[in-house]
This record gives C-alpha cells, sequence and structure tokens, in this order.
C-alpha cells in the first residue's frame, strides 16, 4: 500500500506506506494502492497548466 506526499516546495512523491513519512512532506492521498496513488496525481497534472 502507498501514499502521496507533497513536499513543501509542492512535489509529489508517491510513498510506501510501510516507510516514515519524510520531515516537512504532508499525506495527500492514501493509504491505497499504487494504482490509485498514480491516479490521484495524474488527475493533479491535469489541473495544472502547461507553462507556454
Amino acid at each position: 500500500m502507498f501514499l502521496v506526499l507533497v513536499s513543501p516546495a509542492g512535489q509529489y512523491s508517491i510513498w510506501p506506506a510501510v516507510l516514515q513519512v519524510p520531515a516537512g512532506w504532508q499525506v495527500v492521498h492514501g493509504v491505497a494502492s499504487k494504482q490509485s496513488c498514480a491516479d490521484y496525481v495524474d488527475a493533479l497534472r491535469a489541473d495544472v497548466p502547461m507553462a507556454a
């Protein structure tokens, strides 16, 4: 099982739920399957406009 974490700089990471969350990172999704976490991150990317 996995988590989706976000760093203070706004970077996302899919993280194994059995590991301690690194200092400064926040859980934003999970505990869920790796696919569910990947889908969550993909949905976030779809909402962010591309830079011109």
